[in-house]
């Protein structure tokens, strides 16, 4: 049996929409959307970040990043603090709150992704991990 390349990347894409929806309903007692909790994500591993900085993380362009970060600063996730290099700019940081929430995230990422990738056995996942590694190591070589 042939398998397509359109084929297989539309189960690949099937896959990930499946645990990304699990992912979010078990989250979304946060009131994250899938923009917030990756800002979020960004913010609590590398923070404090300008607004430019977590727009480049995630690869997308500043306003897109404004909506997502005023939100969390809004739930009180964020906090704006003034960038002791630059009075005139502000630094992003994780609250109390925002920490919590990270943990939050952190842990539905794991339960979902222990109990999706739990039904193959050790082989098969470790097979997996290695042929979407060689296709990350191409992906990168190619830029």
């Amino acid at each position: 049996m042939e398998i397509f390349p359109e084929s297989l990347a539309e189960d690949f894409l099937r896959v990930s929409r499946q645990i990304r929806r699990e992912t979010q309903r078990r989250i979304a007692p946060l009131s994250l959307s899938p923009h917030q909790s990756r800002a979020l994500r960004v913010i609590g591993e590398a923070g404090p970040l300008r607004p430019s900085d977590v727009a480049e993380r995630l690869g997308i362009v500043a306003r897109s990043a404004t909506d997502s970060i005023s939100g969390l600063v809004s739930a009180g996730y964020v906090e704006r603090r003034t960038d002791p290099a630059d009075g005139r700019a502000h630094l992003l940081a994780l609250s109390a709150s925002g920490q919590a929430a990270l943990t939050e995230v952190y842990r539905a990422r794991n339960e979902v992704a222990s109990e999706f990738f739990g039904r193959l056995d050790a082989t098969q996942r470790a097979l997996l991990a290695a042929l979407l590694r060689a296709l990350l190591a191409d992906a990168q070589n190619e830029r």
